[in-house]
Order: structure tokens, then C-alpha cells, then sequence
């Protein structure tokens, strides 16, 4: 009777895979890879891509300072009062200190309402303070206009004027 140990039972199996042809051993339905991926073509790929990448920035670098050249080459000359001048760049410019602009504009606008100043000298019309123009129309009143000779006036009457009320009631309040 042969033995059911353990030590047996495997050398039997390692004789039967022995002993037994390749052919047979072989499932035709299931494949897989043999290796995953080849490590010295990931290398030489990246490396060729890294020459490249070199390559394409050298020929730019290249190209680029000659189109700099070129365009010096080729420019006119800069205009005399160029030279040196800062540009300004075109209307309108951005604020620099939006503070210091304001202040400048309330200290023009007080100048002008608290002084003395001539509009017209051969007219003999003068700009002056605004407290003193508010006590000269207090003391003297609004001049009379004349009024245009095409002028009609009309006597207000009810009911003349459109307000979007009309027909409308209210209730009157108790």
C-alpha cells in the first residue's frame, strides 16, 4: 500500500511533471507576458527625447538672436529728440498718487471760490469770493430781467396738469 504523507505525495507530483512531455503541460488559452515592460528602451527613449527637446531650444535660441539682429538691421534710426527722452505713454494715464491729485484739485477749487481774480480785464469783469457775492445778492436782491416779447404766460387753472392720478379716489381719512 503506498504511503498519503505529505513527502510522498510531492515527490510523486515531481515525478509526474518530469516525467511528463511539454506539450502536454501547456494550456494554449491562457497567455501572459513574459516581461512587463524593457527598462533600457524607457532609457533610451527618454534620452532621445531629452537630445530633442536640446536640439529644437538650441536651433530657437539660434533663430531668435538673429531676428534680434535683424530687426536692428533693418529699423529705422531713432529720431534725435528720441534719444534719452522718457516716453510717456498716450492720454489717458493712470494716477500716480490719487491723493496728491485731489488735494491740488480742492486747493484750485478754494482759490477760486475764496479770491479775488479777473475774468475779463477788458471788460472789467472780476471773479470774487463766493461769501462775498452771497452778501452783495443779500443786500441788493435779484436784479430784474427783462422778460422776451415772445413770452405768454397763462393763469393756472384745475385740473391743467396731468399728474397719472387721474380718475383715481382715494377715501378720505375720519
Amino acid at each position: 500500500m503506498p504511503r498519503n504523507d505529505d513527502n510522498s505525495l510531492s515527490r510523486d507530483a515531481r515525478d509526474v511533471t518530469n516525467s511528463a512531455p511539454e506539450h502536454e503541460l501547456r494550456n494554449e488559452d491562457i497567455r501572459f507576458e513574459h516581461k512587463d515592460i524593457a527598462g533600457g528602451h524607457v532609457i533610451l527613449t527618454g534620452a532621445s527625447l531629452l537630445i530633442v527637446v536640446w536640439a529644437i531650444v538650441g536651433l530657437l535660441s539660434f533663430y531668435f538672436s538673429y531676428l534680434s539682429h535683424y530687426r536692428e538691421e533693418v529699423s529705422p534710426p531713432a529720431l534725435p529728440y528720441e534719444e534719452g527722452a522718457q516716453k510717456l505713454p498716450p492720454e489717458p494715464r493712470l494716477q500716480t498718487s490719487s491723493t496728491a491729485d485731489l488735494q491740488e484739485l480742492r486747493a484750485r477749487e478754494n482759490a477760486a471760490l475764496t479770491h479775488y481774480n479777473w475774468i475779463d480785464r477788458s471788460q472789467g469783469v472780476v471773479a470774487i469770493p463766493i461769501n462775498r457775492a452771497i452778501e452783495l445778492l443779500a443786500q441788493r436782491g435779484i436784479p430784474p430781467q427783462k422778460a422776451p416779447a415772445d413770452l405768454v404766460l397763462s393763469k393756472p387753472e384745475e385740473g391743467t396738469r396731468l399728474t397719472g392720478f387721474e380718475g383715481k379716489v382715494e377715501p378720505e381719512p375720519r
